[in-house]
């Protein structure tokens, strides 16, 4: 969950967004919604036609929300498991991300969007479960991590890294790692 333009947006393995009344029943309020969600504090709203798979992550980056997940379109435009929402449309960013997996994490970190999970490349790069976007282009994060990056953490002037490896950049690291860049 994220906060965008003053919404809670939400994400998931849904395609319905509901809420219960007093009396344990759905509201007849409820609404078709593609992995994707808003709630303006009153009723449920889509993003788009959201997407074709599950989303397993949400940053807002620059002013814009971007969606990470496990899809190859958003709003019925290519996307290959990661798109931005500019306030009314979704668009693909940059080629997206590749190597046969999907994006579990998302950190708006260093004027640059990170993302974490089961890929090997992004945007013909190779990046070991773990890249960074800059606006223009997908780089890989040193060498990666040598598994699963579930979670990515700013913190102070590093970058939190988490998940299910044991080396991170070429060095021991047993599921946590600190990421930091140097001036």
């Amino acid at each position: 969950m994220v906060i965008y333009n003053g919404e809670l947006v939400v994400s998931g393995f849904f395609t319905r967004a509901a809420y219960l009344t007093s009396k344990g029943t759905e509201n007849p309020g409820s609404i078709s919604a593609n992995y994707i969600a808003r709630w303006n504090g009153t009723s449920w709203s889509p993003l788009g036609s959201g997407m074709n798979g599950k989303v397993t992550a949400l940053a807002v980056h620059n002013g814009m929300l971007y969606a990470g997940g496990s899809f190859t379109t958003a709003g019925g435009v290519p996307a290959a498991s990661i798109a931005k929402w500019n306030g009314t449309s979704w668009s693909s960013v940059g080629s997206g991300i590749s190597g046969g997996g999907q994006i579990y994490t998302l950190a708006s970190y260093n004027n640059e969007l990170y993302a974490g999970g089961t890929f090997t490349a992004g945007g013909g790069n190779a990046g070991n479960h773990i890249m960074s976007w800059d606006g223009v282009n997908w780089k890989s994060v040193g060498s990666g991590t040598d598994g699963n990056v579930i979670f990515l953490f700013p913190y102070g002037s590093d970058l939190m890294v988490g998940g299910s490896f044991s080396t991170a950049g070429g060095y021991s690291a047993q599921n946590v790692a600190k990421y930091f860049i140097t001036h």
